[in-house]
């Protein structure tokens, strides 16, 4: 897909999202035989029970105001850390407590300033699907969202960086999963260029690209 410089999905209802998403992860990870201590390729360092644990420590740490540090490393580490040995239907419960007081702010006028918490928490639902063997699978009306963010961002950040323009083409999922840094620099770079993308690595991944593949195909 080429740059449109279009979104037309400008203004969803980003706790709606949130809380969609929350459920269909709390449901996949509930599901009789799974493997919680299972990795997930896409964050090697974490299982899938510590992306239960981020995913419920970040709604409590931004419930409570603990947000000296985010989104940083340390930040994100100490909420695994606080999960790591608790019980999956503690982590669960309070992720419906915090994730729903979260997605009224979401969804408040003011909402948009953490959206960031819905790019996660979808990240992640792709993660665990991976992880398990499941297909990719994110909502339309979320993935139209995202898009803005990702793909307009980029050509955005390319023109402030007075860069030459540039375009890729590829599928809105594969935006979303690169730019989120779940693919490598060499996976990145055998996209379909209009040009040598090399100068625009470093403007393309949001946080780093991944280290190692990890066998993901949309």
């Amino acid at each position: 897909m080429t740059n449109t410089g279009t979104n037309a999905a400008t203004n969803p209802d980003f706790g709606a999202l949130y809380t969609a998403a929350r459920q269909r992860i709390t449901a996949l990870v509930s599901s009789g035989g799974v493997d919680l201590d299972k990795i997930v390729p896409s964050t090697p360092a974490w299982r899938v029970r510590d992306v239960i644990a981020h995913l419920t420590g970040v709604t409590a740490d931004a419930m409570s105001g603990n947000m000296d540090g985010a989104p940083g490393e340390a930040w994100t580490e100490a909420q695994v850390a606080r999960g790591r040995d608790r019980d999956l239907a503690e982590l669960l419960a309070d992720w419906e407590k915090f994730g729903s007081m979260l997605a009224d702010f979401l969804s408040s006028p003011a909402g948009a300033a953490a959206s960031a918490a819905v790019m996660d928490v979808h990240s992640h639902e792709a993660d665990l699907r991976h992880a398990l063997g499941l297909p990719f699978e994110l909502p339309d009306d979320f993935l139209s969202w995202a898009i803005g963010g990702v793909r307009d961002g980029f050509y955005k950040a390319v023109a402030e960086a007075d860069l030459p323009a540039i375009t890729l083409n590829a599928s809105d999922a594969e935006w979303f999963r690169a730019r989120l840094g779940r693919r490598t620099e060499a996976q990145v770079r055998a996209y379909d260029w209009s040009a040598d993308p090399t100068p625009y690595l470093d403007t393309f991944f949001m946080f780093g690209p991944a280290e190692l593949a990890s066998g993901e195909h949309l």
